[in-house]
């Protein structure tokens, strides 16, 4: 009887440890653009996209939540808190969707602008991170990705040493092009 009892107490402890109460984490995406307008009364910064959409995020000023976000790219970011450079071109670090987006990080690329370009990717080089993509205009480019570059997927913003696209993949890449190598700064994996 009492082996039984004890049964039925190890097994009513597994039960009530597995229904135990777990906080998920925030997935961490990025988006870039243009920053318009930065109001610190409002929590908010205003983003221009390429396309020429206005992004209103909220800045989470009281409540980071857990998320996960890769250390390489957060140590290249300045809290969303700090962040006031209008006019800049930026790379958001958020979480959430639609109207409960909130900003996380902000990495300053400066006023200069970017090179833009998108297509499909016909080699991937991992040895040496180096993406190929045949340009919407054609033409095949070539692209370095190292672990400062924000690269967007579906399942949230990772660094470029951890990114392994797939030959046919549509992406969308922004760079500066430093003496002729086109070091990738963000990639948007469609």
């Amino acid at each position: 009887m009492k082996l039984r009892a004890a049964h039925f107490l190890v097994a009513g402890a597994l039960l009530s440890a597995g229904c135990t109460v777990s906080f998920g984490q925030e997935i961490i995406h990025a988006v870039t653009g243009v920053v318009t307008n930065v109001d610190t009364s409002t929590h908010t910064i205003t983003l221009k996209e390429n396309d020429g959409t206005q992004l209103v995020i909220r800045d989470e000023a009281a409540n980071h939540p857990y998320y996960d976000f890769d250390r390489t790219l957060r140590s290249e970011a300045t809290d969303s808190t700090a962040f006031d450079k209008q006019g800049d071109r930026v790379i958001l670090y958020y979480f959430g969707e639609g109207l409960q987006q909130r900003a996380v990080a902000v990495k300053d690329l400066g006023p200069a602008a970017l090179k833009t370009s998108s297509g499909k990717v016909t080699h991937w080089d991992h040895h040496h991170h180096l993406i190929t993509i045949k340009a919407t205009d054609g033409s095949q480019q070539t692209f370095q990705l190292d672990e400062k570059t924000a690269v967007e997927t579906p399942m949230g913003v990772v660094d470029g040493d951890k990114f392994g696209p797939h030959t046919g993949d549509q992406v969308l890449i922004k760079c500066l092009d430093k003496s002729g190598n086109n070091e990738a700064l963000f990639l948007n994996e469609s």
